[in-house]
């Protein structure tokens, strides 16, 4: 497949193709919270029709202490090691993510460039873990010199969770399940400890025990309890409503602390051994709400417990699996099986590791094994170009920054020269369904760029990066 990209980009386009200039603007798809599931869907089918994929980052920063940056005279495991460093103090905030189609019938490439702000915001239930990374000046001022969004970024980027995060917060609901001292009905330690302190605490588990009381008794007796818990809006107390809760007798606990609640569950506890405090969704919609639930045998609790324990636990392994936001995207690029193109990409496949994947491993060998198996084909343009010595001995400075490099190779494309052939390749850019004849400047557009400029200086063979 390598070979047979590398040859369609050699080919010389008809003569009537030509690309228009080089800053000429085309459309791009950005993704946030707010769209990322349709993004997701259209993703996936384009990946898989995909004959490469392009990928770039954007992070908050390098290095974090001059030491640690990378020299030449570096062997590959003190390499590794300053990147490892890196990866693990820097986020990323913005991540270009670009699949290439070869159309063979019109000779060109269809590119569906898609631009995703991510940011690790704290979703996943159980854990009140903060996350904190380092930032560097020069990075956020190269942001902000090309207009990004940071607020964007903050309060929409897409959240993600690593596989190892995911299975850890899984193995500690299951835990939690089992222990002991968790109520599996009120998704809590239980309170039976619990001592009032204050005056006023033991007056209000006194006036709840009454009315709690006086709602049982009256369901015990048939009689009519609804004047107590009315459920109709004018009454003067809002704070209990009438419900049933998996066909049972409850009522809803509304406008009390956190504090109330748990003096609440503490009179059930004690006085009530045919209630229970029970803490769940009611509706899918709505935040979760706190119920006192009547059982009419001790089976029947032991059924209400099994029953609650099962949707508390069925809820919060679906928060765990929707906390793995973007890292779906790294799953499909992972399951794919497409060639990754980048550009100077060691740095951002680290990224890719211990952002979504896991913890860093120790050595350079064990990563590269590792990494090999998650993806396979990875392209890297500046090692590609590195190799090659008409292109270094064209470089005055011997540079391979990314936009030195393409002015080199295709000055005519990179000066904006309408009507300049590129000689080997035009793209279309497309995004939701409209198409763009165009070339110019995008994030995932780095590695593509370069790509092109190594093939025009007719690079024998494409190289693929194992480490």
């Amino acid at each position: 497949m390598v070979r047979a990209l590398y040859n369609t980009l050699i080919s010389p386009p008809p003569p009537q193709k030509r690309v228009r200039s080089f800053f000429s603007t085309f459309a791009l798809k950005n993704v946030t919270k707010s769209n990322f599931d349709s993004a997701l869907e259209d993703l996936r089918r384009l990946i898989r029709d995909a004959d490469f994929v392009a990928i770039d980052l954007e992070m908050t920063g390098v290095s974090s202490a001059p030491w640690r940056e990378s020299f030449e005279f570096d062997s590959s495991d003190i390499q590794y090691l300053k990147v490892k460093d890196s990866a693990e103090k820097f986020a990323v905030i913005q991540f270009g993510v670009c699949p290439f189609r070869w159309d063979s019938l019109q000779k060109f490439f269809i590119a569906h460039p898609h631009n995703f702000y991510i940011f690790p915001h704290q979703e996943k239930p159980g854990n009140d873990q903060s996350y904190e990374f380092l930032c560097q000046t020069t990075s956020l001022d190269f942001l902000s010199k090309y207009q990004f969004d940071f607020n964007k970024c903050l309060s929409e980027g897409v959240s993600y969770s690593s596989r190892l995060q995911e299975t850890i917060a899984l193995k500690h609901l299951s835990s939690m399940c089992m222990d002991e001292s968790f109520d599996s009905l009120s998704g809590s330690r239980k309170v039976g400890d619990m001592q009032f302190s204050r005056m006023e605490d033991v007056l209000f588990a006194e006036r709840m025990k009454i009315k709690i009381r006086e709602w049982r008794d009256g369901l015990l007796h048939g009689s009519n309890s609804n004047y107590i818990f009315p459920r109709t809006s004018n009454n003067s107390d809002k704070r209990y409503e009438t419900t049933f809760f998996k066909n049972r007798p409850a009522f809803v606990l509304n406008g009390f602390t956190s504090h109330q609640k748990k003096l609440i569950q503490l009179v059930i506890e004690n006085h009530f051994k045919d209630l229970a405090f029970v803490h769940v969704n009611i509706d899918e919609t709505l935040c979760p709400r706190h119920l006192v639930v009547y059982t009419d045998s001790k089976e029947d609790m032991g059924l209400l417990m099994k029953e609650v324990k099962d949707c508390i636990l069925k809820e919060a392994k679906r928060k765990v699996k929707s906390a793995a936001g973007f890292r779906n995207v790294i799953d499909l690029l992972s399951s794919e099986k497409k060639l990754i193109v980048g550009h100077n990409c060691f740095l951002d496949f680290a990224h890719i590791y211990g952002k979504f994947i896991g913890q860093l491993p120790c050595s350079a060998e064990e990563y590269a094994t590792s990494l090999r198996n998650y993806f396979p084909y990875i392209m890297d343009t500046k090692v590609l170009l590195n190799a090659n010595d008409s292109f270094q001995s064209s470089m005055k400075k011997s540079s391979t920054s990314l936009s030195k490099a393409f002015a080199s190779v295709c000055p005519g494309i990179a000066s904006g020269v309408k009507g300049y052939s590129l000689g080997c390749v035009e793209v279309e850019v497309q995004v939701d369904e409209k198409r763009f004849a165009s070339l110019n400047y995008l994030l995932v557009w780095d590695s593509f760029h370069l790509m092109i400029s190594a093939c025009h200086w007719s690079i024998g063979s494409v190289t693929l990066w194992y480490f």
